[in-house]
């Protein structure tokens, strides 16, 4: 936190706790020079080191580190550096040995906030001009800073609503998926179940009920080569006229067409090859 002569606040930087002194100085001192152009000193105490003071120099602030007298013991108040701790407000308070009183402090850093301000539109002119001028014009760097946060907050929030938005569409598409898959198993299983359509055993073709027909086959199971209907005639002890050679090559197409016989060529037959 960097205040004036006064203990009012000019900046304030929040670092992680790991953070080195040197790093939150050279912050603080960046939102300084960016916030106001009038301030030409700044006291630190020991723990900041060399690079402090470059910076300071680099950005136009004369930067002392005010060291402890080495003859004191205990703790001891350094003047102006400590003036933030030594505040006092109107209110009575218990004083301890040091001169600072705790409760006061914590209720002028308040004042300084705009907790405790008047309402009345001049209510600003009884602070320091500095501050003044700043909180007259919205640029308060504790506001700057808690507006920041807030309104980085809300982005967050955002962000998260979005999220858990795409979460739920996620969701809903990894069902519809997990439905899927599902009927995918149970397809694959009914056609694991299904007979093997290579291995079935063709349907036996039924013959014919003419008596005829039995003796066709009975002959054609005697032979040891292929047939003609006359040769079919001559075997079923018909008498070899147009007629009945006729009536045995219908009979024969007809068991052809039924697959029980095959016509290799014209007017030849015989039984399928296993």
């Amino acid at each position: 936190m960097a205040v004036d002569v006064l203990g009012l606040v000019i900046a304030v930087v929040v670092l992680a706790a790991s953070a080195h002194d040197n790093a939150a100085g050279i912050a603080l001192l960046d939102n300084v020079v960016a916030d106001t152009d009038t301030v030409q000193k700044a006291l630190v105490d020991q723990g900041f080191k060399t690079a402090i003071v470059d910076h300071g120099q680099k950005v136009g602030i004369d930067v002392e580190v005010v060291e402890r007298n080495p003859a004191t013991s205990g703790f001891v108040p350094q003047p102006k550096r400590w003036v933030v701790e030594q505040v006092q407000d109107h209110d009575p308070a218990p004083q301890s040995r040091t001169g600072l009183r705790a409760p006061a402090r914590l209720r002028r850093v308040e004042g300084v906030l705009g907790h405790k301000r008047p309402d009345g539109p001049d209510a600003h002119l009884d602070l320091h001009p500095h501050l003044a001028r700043r909180m007259s014009g919205s640029e308060l760097t504790l506001g700057a800073e808690l507006a920041r946060l807030e309104e980085q907050e809300r982005e967050i929030a955002a962000q998260a609503e979005a999220t858990r938005g795409r979460i739920t569409e996620l969701a809903a598409q990894l069902e519809e998926f997990d439905r899927l898959a599902e009927e995918v198993r149970i397809t694959r299983r009914t056609l694991l179940a299904l007979p093997d359509p290579s291995t079935s055993t063709p349907t036996a073709t039924k013959l014919p009920e003419h008596p005829a027909y039995r003796q066709i086959m009975a002959v054609f199971a005697a032979a040891d080569a292929p047939l003609r209907a006359r040769a079919v005639c001559e075997a079923m002890d018909l008498e070899i006229a147009p007629s009945n050679v006729n009536n045995v090559r219908l009979k024969l197409k007809r068991l052809v067409e039924r697959g029980i016989l095959t016509e290799p060529e014209q007017g030849l037959f015989t039984q399928p090859r296993p």
